[in-house]
């Protein structure tokens, strides 16, 4: 009898437990705070309504260039967006892409975006945005002089891109909605990469600081076996270090995008696109990782990395250097900050470039070297040779 009572005793207590348990979990479940969406007249806008920049940056190329003023520099045209609506940038603009497929417009319709209820994330398109709890300091009047239309709201929101296995890109930008005839709504980009003023503390990093995260960045990306290609790499913050600590900062203009970029710079735009697998060699010891420019695939990357000497090198090819068109086959720019001339480089590097170019049936005119003095040398012959 003393031991039915003590079994149904512990039943009825693992019965609470249980009961507490679920209860708790459903509270965390019901009560977990999401991002507050943007509500406008009872209904919500979707991460559809805002435009921001890709990846590749090539719609913001296609804007630029359409409404752009060859006096203006890139980054102060973004920023200040606003003040070309009305003016150079009509409202309500549309185009097509130059590579076709895509229609490009500044322009939002709300009726076009938005839900009767709350939507901050766009799963099929790993996009999500939320409101940035700032106030703009400046009002719609200042941000879009030339704009006669109503402005019914103004509000700083981060979008952000998170695709699978890759780091999240985030956009700060500034929106406005405004009311047009026949009452209806448009948002509008009025400033982009907007700098939300606060206090931080900056961690100034030592030599040696750079110098233990590079070491251990180049075991990392021996080892690892979770990224399989390049685009997968491209998102990832060790692998981006790696390149950034391991490659000259010298700025060179290759047609990448508007006006000169660093060469770390120039091959994150030409890792972005389509990818490759990334490639093991001589146990684990070289990583080659592939990619060519996302909706510009004839300018293509290749980075070449030896885990054991701990060096980096790179190729990219191009169509531009400086203010030069190349012709229809590209050219080479090689570099190494390693390595002081184009010989140094191992023969597993030269063999891996000449796969490569077989394998992508492509042959440079003019092949160029960027070693660890930053100038710039033609080496075409002895590329050639090899």
């Amino acid at each position: 009898m003393f031991l039915k009572k003590e079994i149904k005793k512990n039943n009825c207590v693992r019965v609470q437990f249980l009961f507490v348990f679920f209860a708790l979990m459903f509270c965390g479940t019901t009560f977990a705070k999401e991002p507050a969406a943007w509500k406008i007249d009872d209904k919500y806008l979707t991460p559809k309504c805002f435009m921001y920049e890709w990846m590749s940056s090539d719609n913001f190329e296609e804007f630029f260039n359409r409404y752009g003023s060859e006096n203006k520099k890139w980054e102060d045209w973004w920023s200040n967006i606003g003040e070309y609506y009305g003016k150079q940038i009509p409202l309500e603009d549309s185009f097509e892409a130059s590579w076709g497929r895509d229609t490009l417009s500044l322009t939002r319709y709300l009726k076009d975006c938005i839900s009767p209820e709350p939507v901050t994330k766009d799963e099929l398109k790993f996009l999500s945005y939320s409101i940035v709890d700032v106030t703009p300091e400046e009002s719609c009047k200042s941000l879009a002089p030339n704009i006669i239309a109503k402005c019914l709201d103004l509000k700083v929101v981060n979008v952000v891109q998170s695709f699978p296995a890759m780091s999240s890109e985030v956009h700060t930008n500034i929106y406005g909605i405004f009311e047009l005839a026949q009452q209806n709504k448009i948002i509008l980009p009025l400033k982009m990469n907007y700098l939300v003023k606060k206090k931080t503390e900056t961690k100034i990093q030592t030599n040696a600081d750079i110098e233990k995260i590079s070491l251990s960045n180049f075991e990392w990306i021996k080892n690892q076996n979770k990224l399989s290609n390049t685009n997968q790499l491209i998102w990832e913050d060790r692998f981006l270090k790696l390149l950034e600590y391991n490659i000259s900062s010298k700025s060179l203009y290759l047609g990448l995008g508007k006006g000169k970029k660093t060469l770390f710079e120039n091959l994150e735009v030409v890792l972005g696109g389509p990818p490759d697998k990334v490639e093991y060699l001589s146990n684990r010891r070289y990583v080659i990782a592939k990619a060519c420019r996302g909706h510009s695939c004839p300018e293509k990357g290749l980075v070449f990395i030896d885990t054991e000497a701990k060096e980096v090198a790179g190729v990219i090819r191009h169509f531009f250097i400086h203010d030069l068109k190349m012709t229809e086959d590209g050219d080479f720019l090689i570099f190494s900050k390693n390595h002081k001339t184009l010989n140094e480089l191992s023969d597993v590097f030269f063999e891996v470039v000449k796969k490569w170019i077989k394998e992508k049936k492509i042959s440079p005119t003019k092949v160029r070297f960027i070693g660890s003095d930053d100038s710039i040398k033609d080496v075409t012959k002895k590329f050639l040779n090899k």
